[in-house]
């Protein structure tokens, strides 16, 4: 299983769970990991990591950026379909309400919505589950289905029930890669 994080799970990791990785065990455990490419980092989750949260992911677990060669590179991705994907994003994935209410220029949201680290994870869900049906992969996320926060773009668990693609918890990677701390 691959397991695609977004900045909010990477920052959570950092700042809720290895302060109290004494032993390194944790440590080792997500090293391990992404260097097997079980974790997977997108560019523009490490760059938005490097600015969320004064960069505790990088300082916490610096061989993501070491490792350069194991961050996917999104820069010039593109959708499989881009009618299909801008149908999506424009009919789905956008808070009508927002859209409609004519106080924003949604061309402008549309595209930073596309070049952030969600927009970047959901193409990336979109294209991988395109080329291969049978991919294991899935998001780990912090976020809720919940939009509470007035943004113009649904949150990372409801635009992967578009896509087709699992979403889960922080706590629920840890129970399904089988870690734990002996206490």
């Amino acid at each position: 299983m691959e397991y695609y994080f977004d900045t909010s799970s990477l920052v959570a990791l950092a700042r809720y769970y290895h302060p109290f990785d004494k032993e390194g065990k944790l440590f080792s455990f997500v090293r391990s990991k992404f260097q097997s490419k079980e974790i997977v980092v997108l560019d523009a989750i490490l760059n938005e990591a490097r600015y969320t949260s004064k960069g505790v992911v990088l300082q916490s677990y610096p061989f993501i950026e070491e490792h350069k060669n194991l961050i996917v590179n999104t820069k010039e991705m593109m959708p499989y379909s881009t009618k299909k994907f801008g149908n999506m994003v424009d009919k789905n994935f956008a808070v009508a309400a927002l859209v409609n209410n004519g106080k924003i220029n949604y061309s402008i949201m549309k595209q930073m919505f596309l070049e952030s680290g969600d927009g970047k994870l959901i193409l990336t869900m979109f294209n991988r589950l395109h080329d291969d049906k049978a991919a294991e992969i899935c998001i780990v996320t912090e976020e809720s289905r919940a939009g509470n926060d007035g943004k113009i773009f649904k949150k990372i668990p409801a635009l992967c029930d578009f896509v087709g693609a699992k979403c889960i918890t922080l706590v629920d990677f840890l129970a399904a890669t089988s870690f734990h701390v002996d206490m």
